[in-house]
């Protein structure tokens, strides 16, 4: 072989591997842009899945914020509920206790006949149940003209041994039978300090008059409570004073007989 067909030749097989070169480059090319073109629409479907997940957790977040504040405010609202329910149950217990101490206490005004006795247990009752340790209890004169102070617990009483009906706050409860109750700062003509005026009423009848003065610290204001044990206690404490005057007359009548 002659130099120009060894060289001819090597020419041809350059040529050759030059176009086997250049056509796996664009097989390869096109291989790519087959590849590229598959994940862009693979990264396209993944991306609108992608969204699509997103926007169903940022509703269903939206769901469940929404779902906590009602759980939030339900929850608020049953503790309120609560209280109230705990509040009025304190509150019926603690009728209860005072309608228990009242029978009591009414069952030891009416167990006896000893004057005195009657006269503390209307002072354990104020004390106990109202919460007062400054007390006065009068009783109506024969004549009807004037309150006489029959028993003092925690108070001055030579001021107030005898009271005309109808004067200062006392005299005028006693002449119109009516409860009276003053809160701590009320400003109103009245005896210093005085706190609740209670006629004792026997048959619609004006007998006397307990009249509380200050009140325990722990005690800020008298309330409803207090207003029905009062009419209670009106009643209860009249009828025991009357009995007591009743058997010390009869009880000194049979002596006079004797």
């Amino acid at each position: 072989m002659s130099d120009k067909d060894s060289q001819g030749g090597y020419v041809r097989k350059v040529r050759n591997d030059t176009r086997k070169y250049i056509q796996d480059l664009l097989n390869e090319n096109e291989r790519l842009r087959v590849l590229v073109t598959t994940l862009q629409d693979d990264q396209t479907h993944t991306v609108g899945s992608l969204r699509k997940q997103v926007e169903l957790l940022r509703a269903e977040l939206e769901h469940n914020k929404s779902e906590e504040t009602r759980l939030k405010k339900h929850l608020e609202e049953t503790r309120a509920e609560n209280l109230r329910f705990f509040e009025q149950y304190a509150e019926v217990e603690q009728e209860n206790a005072n309608l228990a101490n009242l029978y009591v206490a009414s069952y030891r005004l009416h167990g006896t006949l000893d004057r005195q006795q009657v006269l503390d247990v209307i002072q354990e009752i104020v004390i106990n149940l109202v919460g007062s340790e400054e007390i006065g209890i009068f009783e109506m004169d024969e004549d009807g003209g004037s309150l006489r102070l029959i028993s003092s617990f925690g108070i001055e009483g030579n001021a107030l041994k005898q009271i005309p009906l109808g004067s200062g706050a006392i005299g005028s409860s006693a002449q119109t039978g009516e409860i009276a109750i003053w809160s701590r700062d009320a400003s109103s003509e009245r005896e210093p300090g005085l706190s609740a005026c209670v006629p004792l009423k026997l048959d619609g009848r004006v007998t006397g008059v307990i009249a509380v003065f200050g009140l325990l610290p722990q005690k800020p204001d008298l309330g409803p409570l207090d207003r029905e044990l009062f009419e209670l206690l009106a009643t209860h404490a009249a009828t025991a004073l009357y009995c007591t005057s009743l058997h010390a007359k009869s009880t000194s009548l049979a002596g006079t007989l004797a």
